[in-house]
């Protein structure tokens, strides 16, 4: 039974779907990561939330985890480039928790442009400062919007609501996209020198790491407040004290910080601002969102091998994963069968697609390619794993579309460069079901990829077929088809036998030597599943 691990309090409904599926559950508090080192090679499934560290010391361990559940949305907590390394997928929630942190950056908008936590303080200490604490209104006001996914688009529409003018800076947001949001799409720059509050929902990367600084904050207007509920680290908070400080901006909110529980927090005795404890994702609703979603994309993963809401990983649902796993099957089996039949070292291996592959995303096909390939030769590589465990061992991998084929719906081609040769193999499926390679070096041929395959390069001259078949009848063994392709009458052909058991490399070294034969491999398959 696959067990799973649950740190960081997820809440019951989640810990009940997963044992509602079947799957052992141990429920434990935030682990340091070599305690959590020590544990996780026992579990296949895990999941955290921020307060746990998954660093790449706890992947050496992983043992047979296949899933990471971040319930939230941020995973910067988890190392996900060992985690692909080790073909474990990442997962997080992002929809979870989208209202709760959309909320929450009014809440802090309105604490601060309306002095909330100040006029509440004199008010417990007994005073009554009604004229110190003049507020400023959102209405009319510009709100620079810092990132136009979930969240972001949540904000703008409230904004909206309030009648705010909303501008946005996303670098992937489309004209179009923006128009039916009903904001305007800016320059972060024009962002900055325009808007009267600036909120970021931009995720935490090298690009958006310190993106705003004191240079940045130096082009706001005197009287602009930044607001920040997505990551720590997106406004430098040294800079951002500083601007406080001397005036340059008229304040800032803060949930979120480099360092959690904040430490050497600068910010302390500044009146012009509000910071909360990372509390955006913290009500009752979006904990139980999150704990939900997260059970039932790890469930879905570890039964179905559908993957949902992946960060190091193209998704793919169950439902799309079914449409398309003929042509997933079909994909491994080209990569077995290239691990199988090339000689030398590999250095590069280039995939085209030629037709409709049913799909418009064709990476889950090119990984089980790969995965295929690396079979024979790397203890352990899955979908996950097998683009990096390529790149690792220096083999270059390429794709591409070509023109349309001639002969079928679909053609997907593998061609293997080694320091000995070349060679390309294609495969289809006919029927929409039944895989089968259809050439080998642009020699057409009707092969099923399963089971033992004896491949014979040969002239094209005759006796040829019934002297290979004489030496594999004489070992005993049965042929359970035989294809054969040319390029031309009396020019290269080969021969494809399908044999009911494996060869003896005396038996080969027969095939090997019978007139007019240039080369003889046996390329073991699994068996038709």
């Amino acid at each position: 039974m696959p067990k799973i691990l649950v740190l960081d309090g997820l809440s019951e409904e989640g810990v009940s779907v997963f044992r509602a599926e079947g799957f052992e559950v141990d429920v434990k508090p935030p682990q340091k990561p070599d305690a959590l080192a020590a544990m996780i090679g026992e579990y296949d499934g895990l999941v955290v939330r921020s307060a746990t560290k998954v660093t790449a010391e706890i992947f050496e361990q992983s043992g047979k985890l296949k899933v990471i559940g971040r319930a939230g949305v941020g995973t910067d907590n988890i190392d996900k480039d060992a985690a692909t390394q080790k073909g474990v997928v990442v997962m997080n929630t992002p929809g979870g928790n989208t209202l709760s942190t959309c909320e929450h950056t009014f809440a802090l908008m309105f604490a601060l442009l309306r002095n909330v936590p100040a006029a509440h303080q004199s008010m417990q200490e007994g005073r009554w400062d009604r004229k110190k604490f003049m507020g400023t209104e959102v209405c009319g006001k510009t709100i620079g919007i810092v990132g136009m996914g979930r969240i972001g688009a949540e904000v703008a529409k409230r904004a909206q609501a309030f009648e705010m003018k909303v501008l946005a800076f996303d670098p992937i947001l489309t004209e179009l996209k923006a128009d039916a949001l009903g904001v305007e799409l800016v320059s972060l720059d024009a962002l900055m020198e325009r808007s009267d509050i600036i909120t970021i929902h931009a995720p935490k990367s090298d690009k958006t790491n310190n993106m705003i600084r004191l240079e940045q904050m130096k082009k706001m207007k005197p009287t602009c407040r930044i607001i920040n509920c997505a990551r720590g680290g997106i406004v430098n908070e040294q800079d951002l004290a500083q601007a406080l400080k001397e005036g340059v901006i008229a304040g800032a909110a803060l949930d979120v910080y480099t360092s959690e529980p904040f430490t050497d927090n600068p910010f302390i005795g500044l009146d012009n601002i509000v910071t909360t404890p990372h509390l955006a994702a913290s009500t009752g609703e979006a904990q139980l969102s999150v704990a939900v979603d997260v059970a039932k994309q790890m469930s879905a993963y570890l039964k179905t091998g559908a993957i949902i809401n992946a960060v190091n990983v193209p998704s793919l649902d169950s439902e799309m994963r079914a449409q398309i796993q003929p042509q997933l099957y079909l994909a491994d089996r080209l990569g077995l069968f290239m691990a199988g039949f090339m000689k030398g070292r590999p250095e590069s291996i280039e995939i085209s697609y030629a037709g409709d592959m049913g799909v418009a995303d064709t990476y889950p096909i090119t990984t089980a390619i790969l995965c295929g390939f690396l079979k024979p030769s790397v203890e352990s590589v899955n979908m996950v794993s097998a683009p990096v465990q390529l790149n690792e061992r220096g083999i270059c991998a390429s794709e591409k579309r070509v023109a349309a084929p001639s002969n079928y719906a679909f053609e997907i081609g593998v061609t293997v460069v080694t320091d000995e040769e070349t060679h390309t193999v294609k495969g289809t499926l006919f029927h929409g079901k039944d895989p089968r390679i259809c050439s080998i070096d642009d020699m057409r041929v009707d092969a099923r990829p399963e089971g033992d395959m004896l491949v014979t390069m040969n002239e094209d001259k005759p006796l040829i077929i019934g002297r290979l078949c004489t030496h594999i009848g004489d070992a005993g063994v049965n042929i359970a088809s035989l294809m054969l392709g040319r390029d031309a009458r009396g020019g290269r052909a080969l021969t494809v036998l399908n044999l009911d058991q494996p060869l003896s490399e005396e038996v080969l070294e027969a095939c090997r030597q019978v007139p007019h034969v240039n080369e003889a491999r046996l390329v073991p398959l699994p068996a038709t599943e």
